[in-house]
């Protein structure tokens, strides 16, 4: 049984799990740090997106993604300099916080599933990201067995939404398959370290970065489409059943 210190334990025990941190200092990891201002670019992407072709019916649901998307980047930037246990706790949850919001936007946007229903598919998402973010599974792929639900999640609603709108689902899926990317980036950073000295996980902050604005992406651009697509579905629905009124 994984007790709450697996979780937490001390919060001021420093972190090295990354090929490039080869001391305490807050300036061991230069390229993992600065990486993160990807993070940066990416919200102010997104937002000026959201200004030039505004999704009028998810504004505020987009602004608060675009915001969220910015404090990834400070939490990562925080932990890739401080390096200890809270500091990772700084990075994990505006992460987690993200791919919840996201997650219940999708389910609402594409799938218009009901409160309840979104509600436990939330309620599970987090459970199984946060029982992987313990230290029991801190070897586990280097630290990034926390993301093999959002993995799992991008995969699966990336193939379903391309199923019902084709032009959703490509961006959709091609922002799941870049996540796919990063997260080997992520992951090959300690096995390659005796290689390559610097790592590999800059790059997941650069890739990340851009499927975290390319999620955001999609919903600005075509979750307006589906919602117009699920009405005129309905409208025929309604016209097949009453028949069409003609003048």
């Amino acid at each position: 049984m994984i007790s709450l210190s697996s979780w937490f334990g001390d919060l001021n025990r420093p972190v090295d799990i990354y090929c490039e941190r080869t001391s305490p200092a807050w300036n061991a990891e230069p390229l993992n740090a600065i990486s993160n201002f990807a993070f940066f670019v990416a919200a102010w992407a997104a937002w000026r997106l959201q200004r030039q072709r505004p999704n009028v019916p998810y504004q505020t649901q987009i602004n608060i993604l675009c915001t969220m998307i910015a404090v990834v980047g400070a939490g990562s930037l925080t932990f890739h300099t401080i390096a200890t246990r809270w500091a990772e706790w700084a990075d994990v949850i505006p992460i987690l916080i993200f791919m919840i919001l996201y997650l219940w936007l999708i389910l609402t946007a594409f799938f218009s599933w009901p409160g309840w229903l979104k509600l436990v598919a939330t309620i599970v998402f987090f459970a199984a990201t946060f029982f992987l973010e313990s230290d029991a599974f801190e070897k586990f792929l280097w630290g990034g067995a926390m993301y093999l639900p959002t993995l799992v999640f991008l995969m699966g609603a990336g193939i379903a939404i391309w199923r019902q709108d084709e032009e959703a689902g490509k961006a959709f899926f091609g922002a799941a398959a870049l996540f796919v990317l990063s997260f080997t980036a992520r992951t090959l950073d300690m096995p390659l370290c005796g290689t390559l000295p610097i790592g590999t996980h800059y790059s997941w902050h650069f890739l990340n970065a851009a499927v975290l604005f390319l999620l955001v992406r999609t919903v600005i651009l075509h979750a307006p489409e589906r919602a117009k697509l699920s009405t005129d579905r309905a409208q025929s629905t309604v016209r097949g059943a009453f028949g069409e009124r003609r003048l």
